[in-house]
Parts: structure tokens; C-alpha cells; sequence
């Protein structure tokens, strides 16, 4: 499996996990139901990009060096980091509401650059056979086994 596809995979689940706290952003009414609603995602982002990171993003630079939207899509891993972190300081319901909808629309976007730009990019710039081992890579990170 080649670790581009491995990665959509799991941006599967996580879109899953971006609606259902979108919807919960509605219809929660305390600020606690509201974290309760984000946990899964902020520890499931939190999780991928660490796994992206290990699996993709360090393993390309170390192959053909850093690039423009690498660079970007790292800092906006940060943002993501700080905008998760920033839902469990908040005290009011409004303020933790508002940044639940930033981290949901920021989540959106920036999937969205992942799959179209850097892995398709990724998917041009190595041969196949370096996608299928960053691919045995990522199923042996998460604990996957792949049939042979």
C-alpha cells in the first residue's frame, strides 16, 4: 500500500470525526459537552499528524529535501496543535463554540491541500516502490498488518 493512500485513509475517519463535532458545535449546550465532543478528533489530529510526520513528511525531506508547501503544511500542523490545545482553556460557551467552528473550517482546508496538493506531488515526485515501503512504514507505526 502506498503510504499517499494509507494517509487518505485515514483523513477518512477524520472527516467522520470533523462532521460529527461540527454538529455537536449546535446542538452541545456547556462548555464541558463541548470538550467531551472534541476529545476524539483532537486526540485522533493530534495522533496523525504525529504518524504523518514519522511516516511521510521526514522521510521525503530526508529523500529530496524541504520544499515551499512542505514548510506551510507543517506550520499549519502547529496551528492545528494550538487551535486543539485552545479548546480545553476556554471558560465560555460562545468562545469555545467559535474556536470549535475555526478548528473545524481549518481542519476542512487544510485536508483539503493535503490530498490535492502534497500527495499528489509525493505520488509524481517518488517511484512506487519508495511510496509501498513509507506505506509498510506507516502500517508498522499504527500496528498494522498488511497482507504480503
Amino acid at each position: 500500500m502506498h503510504i499517499t493512500d494509507a494517509l487518505i485513509g485515514e483523513h477518512g475517519v477524520l472527516h467522520l470525526l470533523v462532521e460529527q463535532l461540527d454538529d455537536a458545535a449546535e446542538r452541545r449546550g456547556t462548555v464541558a459537552e463541548l470538550r467531551a465532543a472534541a476529545e476524539p478528533i483532537a486526540i485522533a489530529i493530534l495522533a496523525h499528524h504525529r504518524a504523518e510526520e514519522e511516516t511521510l513528511l521526514a522521510p521525503y525531506e530526508r529523500q529530496k529535501g524541504s520544499l515551499g508547501p512542505l514548510k506551510c503544511l507543517r506550520h499549519e500542523h502547529q496551528i492545528l496543535d494550538g487551535m486543539i490545545r485552545g479548546l480545553f482553556v476556554t471558560d465560555g460557551l460562545d468562545e469555545t463554540r467559535g474556536r470549535v467552528r475555526q478548528l473545524v473550517d481549518h481542519v476542512r482546508r487544510h485536508f483539503a491541500r493535503e490530498e490535492q496538493l502534497l500527495f499528489a506531488h509525493v505520488r509524481e515526485a517518488l517511484p512506487a516502490t519508495d511510496l509501498e515501503h513509507l506505506g509498510a512504514h506507516w502500517a508498522e507505526f499504527r500496528g498494522v498488518s498488511l497482507p504480503k
